[in-house]
């Protein structure tokens, strides 16, 4: 029974003391991580700028991801990509008693030529985009089975995802790695995780690639749908 109370003491000494050690190296490997990005944006041209103070009002999908309105803007960066101007950021929600482990989101945005109904697609699997959301059904078999879409309106949703965009959509990873909204201004990529190059030119592709594929002349009325 003597020898428990010394183990007993040494444990409440060494979690707290691991845990610390723990979240030393997870915060030396973000930084390094964000250098890394930081670099490849430099080289790309693109500019570090002031953190975006109104992204979770852009967009639901921060908050859809997280569960949080108390986020910490990381980094974030402004460029031209292919004829477009966009916006990409790493956000952290940071840990609390409820959710002690901290969470790490990317988003890269892009501006909606047209405001209209919001828009949003998913892989097709059970995950806090598409929890309690009605799947709204395009038409294309193959793009049905592969994407849950979350509409306002199901006639402008089916007016976008068109058979073209379906058709690439249903064979792209990068898609399918993505949550993609048709957001009032913006149109939003988003992936759980930091910030990588890799990522952030797959999210920076996929947008351009979306943003050129939509028929916006046959959305260009605000009050149409």
């Amino acid at each position: 029974m003597s020898a428990v109370v010394p183990i007993a003491l040494v444990l409440i000494i060494l979690i707290p003391v691991a845990g610390i050690v723990i979240g030393a190296r997870r915060r030396k490997k973000v930084v390094a991580g964000l250098s890394q990005t930081a670099a490849y944006a430099k080289q790309r041209g693109w500019q570090r700028t002031e953190p975006d103070r109104q992204i979770t009002q852009r967009s639901l999908l921060l908050y859809q991801a997280t569960g949080s309105a108390v986020l910490n803007i990381q980094i974030q960066f402004a460029g031209q990509h292919r004829g477009l101007a966009f916006q990409a950021a790493q956000v952290a929600r940071p840990p609390s008693p409820q959710r002690p482990t901290a969470q790490w989101i990317s988003v890269v945005y892009v501006p909606r030529p047209v405001p209209g109904p919001r828009l949003q697609l998913a892989e097709q699997k059970l995950s806090t985009a598409t929890f309690l959301q009605r799947d709204t059904q395009i038409g294309d078999p193959a793009f049905d089975a592969a994407f849950h879409v979350s509409a306002e309106d199901a006639n402008f949703a089916r007016t976008v995802l068109h058979a073209g965009l379906t058709g690439a959509l249903t064979q792209d990873a990068r898609a399918q790695q993505s949550v993609v909204a048709f957001e009032q201004q913006h149109l939003f990529a988003l992936q759980h995780g930091e910030l990588t190059p890799h990522n952030l030119q797959a999210m920076l592709d996929l947008l351009v690639d979306i943003h050129s594929s939509v028929p916006w002349q046959s959305v260009g009325s605000p009050g149409q749908f």
